[in-house]
């Protein structure tokens, strides 16, 4: 039996040896300098980019009717969501209304509403503070308030650049 356990070991190096082993690359001695980081948020600003960076394309294309810089009217705007959506033109305001009304709803509750692509709707709260009256340079207490404010998304602030 010995004879046996004895051939089996000899069987084993043989083919270790025949298998060349990989040997892990020399690691040189002086230290490479370390590329400056960008800050934690940065980082994620950056990934949160990439991410959103391919745009899901409409079924149809958009069509703008007012041109850049003019305002649109509400009546333009319900048109627009009629054609793009091909909804009737009372659906689309019956949608659109309904939709703005739960907006409204959820902003006023405190909660911050997220709008897609475009941004973030928030009531932000203003602390009580000192100031000036412009006219004579008096002091004036100016008391707290709640204001609505908008905070646009990465992916919108992009697009406007």
């Amino acid at each position: 039996m010995a004879k046996k356990v004895a051939k089996k070991t000899v069987a084993k190096k043989k083919v270790a040896k025949a298998t060349p082993k990989k040997l892990p690359a020399k690691k040189s001695t002086a230290k490479k300098a370390a590329a400056p980081r960008a800050p934690t948020g940065a980082r994620k600003t950056v990934k949160r980019a990439a991410k959103a960076a391919k745009p899901v394309a409409p079924s149809k294309p958009i069509k703008v009717t007012a041109p850049a810089g003019k305002t649109i009217t509400a009546s333009a705007l319900l048109q627009a969501v009629a054609d793009h959506t091909d909804m009737s033109r009372s659906e689309a305001k019956r949608f659109i209304e309904s939709y703005l009304d739960v907006v409204k709803a959820h902003v006023l509750k405190g909660v911050k509403v997220k709008i897609g692509d475009i941004g973030m709707i928030m009531i932000r709260a203003r602390k009580a503070r000192m100031g000036r009256n412009p006219a004579t340079g008096e002091p004036v207490k100016i008391k707290a308030s709640k204001k609505l404010a908008f905070r646009q998304s990465a992916t919108m602030r992009e697009a406007v650049r």
